[in-house]
Order: structure tokens, then C-alpha cells, then sequence
């Protein structure tokens, strides 16, 4: 619909009526459809509010699957993704069959803020998986003045709801207790995605390879940055050829950069020159593969790079504008804790790649990782599936 108005001279004015119109009808929707019985064997999942199939809500899918539970699974995606396994029943958001099942399920699995009106019942259960564990700018109430009044609004609400929240590390509860509105049940079993990094990692390994048509003994740096608010393109301008240079340089073999941007960023909206070294992994439907098959990770405030400091593999932060978001959202960390190098340029990233030192960095990450208290241990998607059959 509103692309067919996208086309019309009196678009602005038809936009804002179209939009008025359909969340008046979703509120209705919910009022009404409230009054339905709720089903038991209805779960409804969500990966950043209408996504593909991944992240923690993936891996609780796939544990029910596999353990072929009685339950009915439906997952709010915006578009059909060759990845949803064929048990699932997909459901657009904000649409009157999203709330019709929001409405009747016993159980809402959600891994990031619902930033929408929903009314939840008594006898439903909503389940906030989160979406990444540690990491090194602040989040949350603690991230202060740089939130909205509408998002802590939301937030507010939104925790309120929630039954229980997981949790992958001691640091990451005291976190949510501290910054996320939220004093209920913490599962501090790990997180269901980081289960992969426990499982049969060469055979993933390989499997990454061959979707590339890449030999088996190449070694994979992955470029996972996180997303600003303010979507500014050039921070995520790394020097890649450098940086493979570097690689091979300090570590030998051949190397070949994956680049994984953030899923709320179009990937579209960047000039990247991608070649037969420097390849486009931003369409790959499940990232925590990549992660696992990487030999190495460059990342800016994701959580994904303190994962590789739990798997012990070289991971690196690049952040040219660390100081502008050290003013806006601040850092849970300063630089001299971290177990891994920050630069703040290309000139510094290439030199950290090329000083690194394996023996320094085993000896840094030990109490750092003490420091966090990590709880993964490969049963994170079996935990929450058991806390749901308890219900």
C-alpha cells in the first residue's frame, strides 16, 4: 500500500492518513482479539521485531523442532527466507494475523524491545532473549541522555511484561538488573545462538567455505560492525586490503574478509567494492555460522568481539568515532581493561593486526574472562525450551 501511494502528488498527506488508519486498526484488533482463549501449544517468536530466521529466538526454534515437541511455532517475519524450516508458520507484523496470535500464544519469544502497542494476558508468558551478551558501549538506562522519551516509554512498558530475561555471563545479569527496568527471573544458562560455538565446529568450518567456493584451509577475518543511531556510512569504511595484507603478513596463508553488516542497516546504502577476497555477507541467513567458522574478528561496539575473546581467537575493535560516542552513550569498559586492541584509524588497525601478540593476549583474556563470569556452555536453547515445558 504504500508504495502505491509512494506515486501519488498527495503522498505525504495520504502517508500520514494511511498510517493513522492501520494503527487505529491494530489497536482494535488487540482489543478484540485479547478476548480469545489462549492455546498452549502456541509459541510466537520474533528476531528483531519482523526479521529472518536467526539469532537466540533461531536456536529455541530449532530446539523445539528437534526434540519434536508438541508445539505450534509462528514466526513474525516481513518477507518468506529459505532458511525457515518448513514446521514454521510465518506471520507478517503489525498485520491483524500478528495480533490474532500474539493475542492467543502461551508464549512470546522476543530478542529485542516489541516497539508497538500489545496487551499481554495473565496466563502468557513472554520470554526476552536479548541479543547479544557483553559488549563495550552502554545500552539501556545506562546509556543515559542519549535515549528518547518514547524508547524509554516502550522500554519501560515492555519490561514490565517480560517473565523472564537470559543471560550468558555474571556481568550481563547485573547489567539487566541495574539498566533494564526489569527485576524478574534471570536464566543465566548462556545464550541459545552461542550453543553453535560448543557444537561441531569443522564441519561448520567447511560448510561456510563451500557456500563461498572457498578452499577448506583458507582462514576467514570477519568485519561484523555494529549500527548507529545516527546512520553515519563512514565508520564503516575499514581499509580491507590493508587489513588482508596485514593478516597474511602476521599469520600466514591466505586470508579473505567476510563483511557482515548490522541487520538493521541496508547493506545497499554502502559503496563497498567487493572482489574475490573482500566478500558481501550480509545476505548469509545466519551470522552466529560465519562467527563460528572465523578465524579471526573485527568488530567496533558488537558483542560479537568479545565472543572471540570466550573462543580465544584474535578478535579487533576499529571505532574512528569512539570518542563522539564515548560523549553521547559512554562505555562499560576503558581501553586498558580490554584483553583486545581498539584503533581509532586504518593506520592503527593495520599496526595492530601486524604487533599482535597471541602470548599477551591468552594472558589478558583469562581474568578478563573471570572478570565476566561466562555461563555458556553449549545448553543455553535446551534450558529456555525446559523452563517452557515447566510453564
Amino acid at each position: 500500500m504504500i508504495e502505491f501511494l509512494r506515486h501519488s502528488p498527495l503522498y505525504p498527506g495520504l502517508l500520514k492518513l494511511y498510517l493513522t488508519l492501520h494503527k487505529t486498526l491494530i489497536w482494535f484488533c488487540w482489543q478484540i482479539f485479547s478476548l480469545c482463549p489462549v492455546q498452549k501449544d502456541k509459541i510466537v517468536l520474533s528476531n528483531f521485531n519482523g526479521n529472518g530466521f536467526g539469532d537466540n529466538p533461531r536456536y529455541i526454534a530449532e530446539e523445539i523442532l528437534r526434540q519434536k515437541l508438541p508445539y505450534r511455532l509462528y514466526w513474525v517475519s516481513e518477507r518468506p527466507d529459505p532458511a525457515f524450516p518448513g514446521q514454521l508458520f510465518l506471520v507478517r507484523p503489525n498485520t491483524p494475523a500478528f495480533v490474532y496470535h500474539m493475542s492467543t500464544a502461551s508464549v512470546w519469544i522476543d530478542n529485542t524491545r516489541k516497539l508497538y502497542y500489545f496487551k499481554k494476558k495473565k496466563n502468557q508468558t513472554y520470554i526476552q532473549v536479548w541479543h547479544g551478551g557483553p559488549g563495550l558501549k552502554k545500552i539501556e538506562k545506562d546509556a543515559g541522555n542519549s535515549l528518547s522519551a518514547e524508547y524509554i516509554e516502550y522500554a519501560k512498558k515492555d519490561a514490565e511484561k517480560m517473565d523472564l530475561m537470559i543471560s550468558n555471563c555474571r556481568w550481563c545479569t547485573e547489567c539487566y538488573r541495574r539498566c533494564f527496568w526489569y527485576d524478574g527471573p534471570i536464566l543465566e544458562k548462556g545464550l541459545p545462538k552461542n550453543d553453535l560455538y560448543f557444537r561441531d565446529v569443522p564441519t561448520i568450518r567447511r560448510q561456510v567455505r563451500r557456500f563461498y567456493h572457498l578452499p577448506e584451509d583458507v582462514r576467514l577475518v570477519l568485519y561484523v560492525p555494529t549500527w548507529r543511531e545516527n546512520r553515519k556510512l563512514n565508520v564503516y569504511h575499514l581499509d580491507f586490503e590493508g587489513c588482508l595484507q596485514a593478516f597474511r603478513q602476521r599469520f600466514g596463508g591466505d586470508w579473505i574478509m567476510l563483511v557482515r553488516l548490522h541487520p538493521n542497516v541496508n547493506p545497499d546504502d554502502f559503496d563497498i567494492r567487493y572482489n574475490e577476497r573482500i566478500l558481501n555477507a550480509s545476505r548469509y541467513s545466519n551470522v552466529q555460522e560465519l562467527l563460528a567458522a572465523g578465524d579471526a574478528v573485527i568488530s567496533d561496539y558488537s558483542s560479537c568481539g568479545f565472543d572471540y575473546i570466550q573462543l580465544g581467537r584474535p578478535s579487533f575493535l576499529y571505532a574512528e568515532d569512539y570518542e563522539e560516542m564515548k560523549r553521547t552513550k559512554d562505555y562499560y569498559f576503558q581501553l586498558e581493561e580490554l584483553p583486545i586492541p581498539l584503533a581509532f584509524s586504518n593506520e592503527e588497525m593495520i599496526r595492530n593486526i601486524l604487533e599482535f601478540s597471541e602470548e599477551k593476549y591468552q594472558e589478558a583474556r583469562a581474568p578478563f574472562m573471570e572478570r565476566l563470569g561466562y555461563y555458556d556452555d553449549g545448553h543455553a536453547s535446551e534450558a529456555v525450551v525446559n523452563y517452557i515445558l515447566e510453564l
